[in-house]
């Protein structure tokens, strides 16, 4: 949602500078080129802002980044302020108390992470914005949508069939003229103050009372003809949905009305391209008469006056009609711009610093000095809390536990266990190989047991890195995936962040097993905090063989394709 907004939000401003570029250089170009290059840059852009293909970001060149906004609540920081507090507790309290302040610990944890729940669930700016922005574009529609239909139903109301049989007759004959094979219905209309073209799927001519001579009536239904035949029409209608979609742009709606008048010069262009000057100077004249008349608004609708503002450059253009260029090679130049600009620049959303996943930041340093603290003062009921396992290392095997009975075991650990056990146990995090060979049923962080099946596909030891590093690209900030102790059912990963800039890297979600389930095609991880699923995708065509890996359910990496090249026989740049 957030770069498919940003993505529009740069759109807009791309088309708002090549806008402003056009009209700028229009001023230049207008006593040798016709506005017919400035149309077809209208419709260009309209359709690409109705269209909004994504560009992939590895074309960008010039990329923006705008920081993510923070939805998650600082759920490690508070669970490590928890299990300290749970610390202190156990040595200052007598051994009756210590299970009564570890449950207590334990009742804030869970609804911390309950709390943590309902945060993630709550709207982002991007949502709103978007709510905001469907909504108001739904209301403008609306409003544009019953205009439309209310001044279509008054023109009905007071239009009539032309009484005149030999106007209709010299009607039909200008359509054969102008090849026109299915030609507007021709209505009288006492209402209208120019002839105008209006209707989609239903299109007619509507002319006013006025007495004309056939020559001046000529002259004005050629053109609403030429509007009807080059579908000025739906080309109106195309630049109003623009407007109506990214009703937040004033250069759209500027463009728009600009449309509007190109599309009347261009209809003046066509029928006097041939004219002689006696017709060029009955058309103004007629145009002049007209545009001195108020004009009511017709919604979408094509009409024969415009305003006195437009008159004089209108009259100049068709005296001109005929010697313009199109300025085809205009078009291309500005069009390819656009286009250029669109590529090389791209607006997305920056990757947080990983604040929830287990890292080398604060929770580190403050398991550390708990554990000091705890070591230096130790209870006569509790034993010395064991180290924490190193993030950049491997997972270690802990031993095998021993045969104790059940009860015998609760009783003699029921003062120490409470008490030590941290609220995200790091000794749990690892397997012995016996754990993860033993057996269909191997136990997650959470606690729960989980049922492994047969792998289908074959994950290889080694790292899985981003894939766009795989391809030659130049990436400064990257993650990877290294796998480890792979089994049939079963392998250990770790995730780190490269800085390729600073020459580091740093583990920013630590060793856990993933299982195989289901079809044994993915792969998850059930944690604590997380629920992590690895798919296998075939993009290289190597199934068996998992040459690529997709995981889901951790933000940082989320979406993103991990590739192993170094698998033999499907090695690849």
């Amino acid at each position: 949602m957030a770069d498919f907004l940003l993505y529009v939000f740069k759109l807009n401003v791309l088309a708002a500078l090549l806008i402003v570029l056009v009209f700028g250089v229009s001023k230049f170009l207008s006593k040798k080129y016709s506005v017919w290059w400035r149309s077809w840059i209208w419709l260009a852009v309209s359709l690409v802002l109705l269209v909004p293909v994504q560009i992939p970001d590895y074309w960008n060149v010039i990329h923006i980044q705008i920081p993510q906004q923070v939805t998650e609540e600082r759920v490690p920081a508070v669970r490590e302020e928890v299990r300290v507090q749970g610390q202190e507790a156990a040595e200052e309290t007598l051994p009756t108390e210590n299970s009564l302040a570890a449950s207590e610990s334990t009742d804030l944890l869970e609804n911390t992470s309950q709390f943590r729940e309902q945060g993630i669930q709550m709207p982002s700016v991007y949502q709103m914005l978007a709510v905001v922005w469907l909504a108001a574009a739904a209301l403008y529609g609306l409003y544009k949508l019953l205009g439309s239909y209310i001044v279509q139903r008054e023109l009905k109301r007071w239009s009539m069939p032309v009484p005149d049989k030999s106007l209709e007759m010299n009607y039909q004959k200008l359509c054969r003229k102008m090849k026109v094979s299915h030609p507007p219905k021709l209505w009288m209309n006492a209402k209208v103050t120019t002839p105008l073209l209006t209707g989609l799927l239903r299109p007619r001519i509507y002319l006013p009372s006025d007495r004309y001579t056939w020559k001046e009536l000529e002259l004005l239904l050629s053109h609403e003809l030429s509007h009807y035949r080059h579908h000025d029409l739906w080309y109106k209608l195309i630049l109003q949905l623009v407007c109506i979609v990214y009703w937040f742009n004033p250069l759209l709606h500027w463009m728009r009305r600009e449309a509007d008048q190109d599309l009347e010069f261009l209809c003046d262009e066509r029928i006097m391209k041939d004219g002689a000057h006696e017709e060029r100077m009955q058309y103004n004249y007629l145009l002049a008469q007209t545009a001195a008349q108020r004009r009511n608004f017709y919604g979408l609708s094509t009409g024969f006056n415009g305003s006195l503002a437009d008159l004089k450059k209108r009259m100049v253009n068709i005296m001109r009609a005929g010697n313009l260029k199109k300025g085809k090679f205009i078009t291309f130049c500005f069009l390819a711009v656009f286009v250029f600009m669109n590529v090389m620049t791209g607006c997305s959303e920056k990757e947080p610093e990983d604040t929830s996943a287990v890292s080398t930041g604060s929770v580190s340093q403050s398991e550390s000095e708990s554990d000091t603290s705890a070591e230096a003062t130790p209870t006569p009921e509790t034993t010395p809390e064991p180290t924490q396992e190193p993030l950049t290392t491997e997972p270690v095997a802990t031993p095998e536990p021993t045969d104790v009975p059940e009860e015998e075991q609760n009783t003699e650990d029921e003062d120490t266990e409470e008490t030590q056990q941290p609220a995200e146990d790091t000794t749990e995090e690892t397997k012995t190989d016996s754990e993860d060979q033993g057996g269909e049923n191997q136990q997650d962080d959470s606690g729960e047991t989980m049922e492994a099946v047969q792998a289908k596909v074959n994950v290889y030891e080694g790292e899985y890195r981003y894939e766009y590093v795989m391809t030659g690209l130049v990436v400064p900030e990257y993650y990877k995936v290294k796998v480890s102790n792979v089994t049939d059912t079963s392998f250990d990963f770790t995730i780190y962040y490269v800085n390729e800039t600073e020459g580091s890297e740093e583990v920013v979600f630590r060793t856990h097993t993933a299982v195989f389930v289901g079809d044994g095609m993915e792969a998850v991880y059930d944690g604590v905090d997380y629920y992590l699923t690895f798919t296998f995708p075939d993009y290289h065509e190597a199934y068996p063989d998992a040459t690529d890996m997709e995981i889901s359910g951790y933000g940082p990496v989320e979406g993103m394709t991990f590739s192993n090249n170094s698998i033999p026989g499907h090695e690849f740049s």
